[in-house]
Formats: C-alpha cells, structure tokens, sequence
C-alpha cells in the first residue's frame, strides 16, 4: 500500500499500469484524427480502420523518437498491450461438465453423534466408488 502511494504520488498520480496503458492504447482523440496523423507522418493509406490506424500512427512516433525500427516499435507496445490485459480482463474458470457433476453421489452430513449401531461399514464396491 505505502509503495502504491508513494508511486502514485511521486508520478503524478500515475502507476506503473496506468503508465504503460497511457504510453501502448490510443485515446478517442487519438482514433479521431488518426488519417490526419498518418497523413502527416507520410504513412500510406491502405484502408485501414481508424483504430488501427492509430496505432499505426502511435507505433510510427514511438519507432522515430527511440530511431528503432517501426517493427519493434509495435512489437514493444504489443507487448505492454498483452501485460496488461489479465488486469483488466480476468480470466475465467473453466466451465465444468454438467454430466460430470450429475454423476457423483450425494452426501448428507448431519452434524452431532450418530446413535449407536446408525453406522453402516461400506463394502469394497462403495469404498473404491468413494
């Protein structure tokens, strides 16, 4: 918690997440003006859905600012994109079997003594179905 509030505080009110979301996904404003942008950057129009093109357009400022290759600029914020999805998409369970469940037997448990002699010992066949 201290550690969280510290971060938070000496960045601007900003973690490490909201940093990374901040630098790899394009904002509404971004999507907007993406032809624009890609216009003047002098990146080919191929048709691409507005989206994309921001993110094309996003991944061309980031290759020309750190002079790598456009390539590893998308790599890179694919990457930041794939580390933060468990964090906002959770994972589910795996749904279970509803034939699986259907064939277990039922147990009842009743809390307090059983009455002497109430108890039956199981035979093989119902320990090993156990």
């Amino acid at each position: 918690m201290d550690l969280g509030k510290y971060v938070a505080a000496t960045f601007g009110g900003m973690t490490p997440g909201q940093q990374a979301a901040e630098l790899a996904m394009v904002k509404p404003s971004e999507i907007k003006r993406a032809r624009q942008d890609a216009l003047e950057l002098g990146i080919p129009d191929r048709g691409l859905p507005p989206l994309q093109l921001a993110m094309v357009v996003k991944a061309e400022r980031l290759a020309k600012a750190l002079q790598i290759p456009r390539a590893e600029a998308w790599a890179a914020l694919h990457k930041v994109l794939f580390e933060l999805m468990p964090y906002i998409h959770q994972k589910l369970p795996p749904k279970a079997d509803p034939g699986a469940v259907a064939d277990l037997p039922h147990v009842f448990l009743i809390p307090g003594e059983a009455p002497p002699g109430s108890l039956q010992q199981a035979d093989d066949g119902e320990q090993a179905a156990i």
